[in-house]
């Protein structure tokens, strides 16, 4: 009698803990996703701004950890298996850049960043968007051993072709600094961009991260700022990660944080927000316009 009544006792104990559980998961849910009522005032307040916004708002959020990337070291004969076929280069020092000359292609390399120039006219008169992108998928296949884990992102037209845009992702999330750009012709691809900094893991604690909505306002005050008559349309917004600090620990490593990422329909390059403090990190332009400084053949 007793141990049934003992049994009884434990079920029912069981069973109010496993409430409790459920009320405490719920609450957190609440705790770290947007609400209906907020995620309206948002496209409300980006609609009386001039912005609208063609794209779900993130409305789930978990805290987050930074990433450790490390410093990648090419060797030549490792860049010629890789961009070549194997077949020698002419080495070219040029400015803190190296130039790898082959047969019909120059190789610009500067730290974990390089630029692929091929011997190919540019245009797009016979050239779809599908195709640009299933050239750009077959060029990638070469490229699976060295730069694992990128994914297709997306397809942007260009005055002379398509750029196919790839992102390595991580345990689900994209890394914005490790990308391979490709771009294409109607003769095949003629120029490839390329940033890789190989993931080694996460580190530190997990942080709370700014909301979606919070980042949108950061972005509207900077559009405004750069662009004070013109509206702007949101195609796009992912969260990811994006370095924002290379050398950082005693082996040359560096570090790389929790950002958003907003491509904007007005404007070539997307915008980065660090999700740690909800400032903009730096509009992408700018930074392609830094490193083409450095890697313009």
């Amino acid at each position: 009698m007793e141990w049934e009544k003992a049994k009884k006792f434990v079920i029912i104990l069981l069973v109010c803990l496993n409430v409790v559980l459920a009320v405490l998961y719920q609450s957190q849910q609440k705790e770290h996703s947007v609400s209906a009522a907020q995620e309206k005032a948002v496209f409300e307040v980006l609609s009386k701004n001039g912005i609208t916004m063609y794209t779900d708002l993130i409305t789930e959020y978990v805290p987050m950890r930074r990433l450790v990337c490390k410093k990648v070291l090419y060797t030549k004969e490792r860049l010629e298996q890789i961009f070549f076929d194997g077949k020698k280069t002419v080495v070219i020092p040029s400015d803190g850049r190296i130039l790898y000359r082959g047969d019909d292609s120059i190789l610009t390399m500067q730290g974990g960043k390089g630029e692929m120039v091929y011997d190919v006219s540019v245009g797009k008169e016979n050239l779809t968007k599908d195709q640009a992108t299933d050239q750009a998928e077959a060029y990638m296949k070469h490229l699976q051993k060295e730069f694992q884990h990128f994914v297709l992102y997306g397809t942007q037209e260009q005055e002379k072709g398509y750029c196919v845009k790839f992102y390595q992702k991580y345990e689900g999330q994209y890394i914005f600094s490790n990308y391979i750009f490709v771009y294409v012709s109607e003769d095949g691809v003629y120029r490839t961009e390329f940033c890789y900094q190989p993931i080694e893991g996460y580190i530190g604690e997990r942080k709370d991260i700014f909301y979606a909505d919070e980042a949108l306002l950061t972005f509207m005050r900077k559009w405004q700022e750069i662009n004070p008559k013109q509206n702007a349309t949101i195609q796009r917004m992912d969260l990811g990660y994006m370095t924002t600090e290379m050398n950082g620990r005693a082996d040359g490593s560096g570090y790389a944080v929790p950002c958003y990422m907003i491509s904007v329909m007005e404007h070539q390059q997307p915008f980065f927000i660090n999700a740690y403090t909800c400032q903009m990190i730096k509009p992408y332009q700018a930074l392609q316009e830094s490193e083409k400084k450095d890697t313009t053949i």
